[in-house]
């Protein structure tokens, strides 16, 4: 029997795991995680502790920060724009398709009734006329939110209904794959104990599934065969997580949740966006290791009276620059820097004018996570900067409020990608039964196409093992900037 391993399990590679469960193929499971049923809601979130630990919790460590683990949004609609780049390699329908799978299979697993935000024609009516008048342009969405507090037990139980059927899956949990590299026609894959090492082995694999996700952009790039793929740079985006008060944007967030809104910037003309919006969320920090990120999250029951969102600028950069992931991990270290190691947090009246956050004592807005205080404009490039206060300047039209001075800044917020890779329709590279799924393969940007990806790569797969001819030819990326 010939042997397949994947490497990471965040939303992408369920997915794929999903369609290879009772193939057959020999598939071997690789996560720097505990098994599914050992992993827990943050710390930090629960009270037990105030700052993260030196070396990432299994809440966030490299793997675990995937997005179907953290607040867990799923946008649904096959859109061209926002989610990803699916659109453009296999067209609307068949997006829609593996959508409404992810949908319907979500659903199913869920603990609660969780309802589909579908906007109506009023709102549409509402939501465009007020982004037209504010310079700003909405993207159309169906969302469905299930939040940090369900999503353990939705991935679960999915990850459990996969293992009734699939006698043929061996599971690696809490180990870290060092390396992959090329013996013939097979994969060599290097792996030790993640939190434990010292048990390094090897072995050989007919298929390779990588689902590294956006934290593992970095990794992916070392790896030998890296040279040998179709690509170009890709983009990254750099921004804040802002956090102002429910009551300021209660509108939209009723209407839509998470309304898509883009603007491009007078001052650059970068393209600036919304992103992963937490109506009563909370603001968390994401521990990389070497650096700490910071993100947000809403539950389904535990509310608090805040709001937070990314804004985000993207940026895609030429020749002869090669490595856009570097520069976004660089601000990252150095806003962790001037914090002391730790997320950075100004009030957006300071950095207006241009004076460093000394205390959020008597501030109208108290925050979700206690961040030092600071001058973001000392880590982050002007050019950034002005294009975020445009955006919180237009979006101040629609949710008046949003921009005032108490309103609260949170850095680093940024998003590395790895670089564009082509890939045929089933998401194989240009190397024979190599597949990139998820965020990890640039055609993606959240769940709801990660996990389709998934699908398409499982579903190749098993057509090769029966074989059937795969359609599609390679996909060349061609520039266009994909969002969220």
């Amino acid at each position: 029997m010939q042997r397949l391993a994947l490497v990471g399990l965040g939303a992408s590679g369920l997915f794929a795991l999903k369609e290879l469960a009772g193939a057959d193929v020999e598939v071997h499971v690789f996560d720097v995680g505990p098994n599914y049923a050992k992993r827990y809601p943050c710390p930090i979130d629960q009270g037990k502790l105030e700052v993260c630990p030196p070396k990432a919790c299994s809440y966030c460590a490299p793997g675990q920060s995937a997005g179907s683990w953290n607040d867990f949004k799923v946008i649904l609609s096959a859109s061209p724009v926002i989610g990803g780049r699916l659109y453009d390699l296999i067209g609307e329908k068949p997006l829609q398709d593996k959508l409404d799978i992810v949908r319907k299979t979500i659903l199913e697993h869920a603990p609660v009734e969780i309802p589909v935000v579908k906007p109506d024609k009023e709102d549409l009516e509402w939501i465009t006329k007020r982004a037209t008048l504010a310079g700003m342009t909405y993207h159309y969405q169906e969302l469905l939110h299930c939040g940090s507090d369900n999503a353990p037990a939705i991935n679960t139980s999915i990850l459990n209904e996969i293992k009734e059927t699939g006698s043929n899956i061996e599971f690696h949990w809490d180990t870290k794959v060092l390396s992959v590299g090329r013996r013939g026609e097979k994969f060599a894959v290097n792996y030790d104990r993640y939190r434990n090492p010292g048990d390094e082995k090897e072995e050989l694999f007919d298929f390779m599934v990588l689902s590294v996700g956006r934290g593992g952009a970095h990794w992916l790039t070392q790896q030998e065969f890296y040279k040998d793929l179709d690509i170009y740079p890709g983009q990254v985006d750099i921004g804040i997580r802002v956090e102002t008060s429910c009551y300021f944007t209660e509108e939209v967030d009723k209407r839509f949740y998470e309304p898509k809104l883009y603007y491009t910037s007078r001052h650059s003309n970068d393209v600036v966006r919304n992103f992963c919006s937490n109506p009563r969320g909370y603001v968390t920090p994401e521990n990389h290791r070497d650096y700490v990120l910071v993100n947000g999250h809403s539950k389904m029951f535990e509310k608090s009276e805040n709001n937070n969102f990314a804004v985000l600028v993207s940026k895609t950069f030429t020749r002869p620059f090669k490595d856009p992931q570097l520069y976004s991990q660089t601000i990252a270290k150095v806003v962790n820097m001037l914090a002391g190691g730790g997320p950075l947090v100004q009030k957006l009246g300071d950095l207006r004018a241009g004076r460093r956050t000394k205390t959020l004592a008597n501030n109208l807005i108290k925050p979700t996570l206690e961040a030092e205080c600071g001058d973001i404009s000392l880590a982050y490039p002007h050019r950034i900067l002005a294009g975020i206060i445009e955006y919180l300047d237009a979006l101040d039209k629609i949710c008046p409020g949003v921009a005032g001075d108490a309103t609260l800044l949170f850095a680093p917020e940024c998003k590395s990608y790895p670089d564009s890779i082509s890939v045929k329709k089933d998401m194989e590279t240009n190397i024979p039964n190599l597949f990139i799924i998820g965020d990890s393969s640039s055609w993606t940007r959240g769940v709801g196409q990660a996990t389709t990806s998934g699908l398409l790569a499982g579903e190749g797969i098993k057509k090769r093992l029966t074989r059937e001819i795969l359609p599609g030819k390679v996909a060349a990326s061609n520039g266009k900037k994909a969002a969220s």
